[in-house]
């Protein structure tokens, strides 16, 4: 394969999203990624990585899939596909509204790259943080199964060093018992 080209499994890794989202995304857009198929490999231009980012970028925004295609074609704002769809339906549409909103500047592509970029970037912050607080409970239960455990252990080992006392102090008493038992017989308490 040329250096060109990409796998959906490379764009994946590039892109930093699972392989099933990527694949998702060529099979819902596939109108708007060409793509080259070796065999049943899907592989695509490397200009299309970007194209990947974008609609990956607009879909984690939670825009729909007309809008993002509209996005990536370069069509009509939705504003005025409403009005168009106002005007088809007989509805008059204000000739000049009572407040205009200022009309957006116009940002170049590298712009829309770079907040898309910032927006996905805050998209996988936010991911991380959900998973670091994930971890966060699952170690804070952690050491609370652990710390209970030590506490188990703690009560047991008390247990044991009772029972430990117990046994000294009947060996000390046999002992004892011994030397009674020696010091008859030396006596001659058992002789007849």
């Amino acid at each position: 394969m040329a250096d060109t080209t990409r796998k959906l499994a490379d764009i994946a890794e590039i892109l930093g999203i699972p392989e099933n989202e990527c694949r998702r995304i060529a099979d819902d857009y596939e109108a708007l990624l060409p793509c080259k198929k070796i065999g049943k490999v899907r592989v695509y231009d490397e200009n299309m990585v970007d194209r990947f980012r974008k609609i990956a970028d607009l879909h984690a925004q939670g825009l729909p899939p007309e809008v993002i295609t509209a996005a990536i074609k370069g069509g009509k704002t939705l504003e005025e596909r409403a009005l168009e769809d106002m005007k088809r339906m007989g509805i008059e549409t204000p000739k000049e509204p009572q407040i205009q909103a200022p009309k957006p500047i116009p940002r170049s592509e590298t712009e829309e790259e770079l907040i898309l970029a910032v927006r996905s970037a805050e998209s996988a912050v936010q991911t991380m943080d959900h998973r670091m607080a994930a971890m966060r409970e699952k170690i804070a239960d952690d050491n609370a199964a652990v710390l209970d455990a030590v506490a188990g252990v703690a009560k047991e080992v008390a247990a044991l060093r009772g029972e430990v006392h117990t046994l000294w102090d009947q060996i000390a008493s046999l002992e004892q018992y011994f030397r009674d038992q020696d010091a008859q017989k030396k006596s001659g308490f058992w002789k007849r």
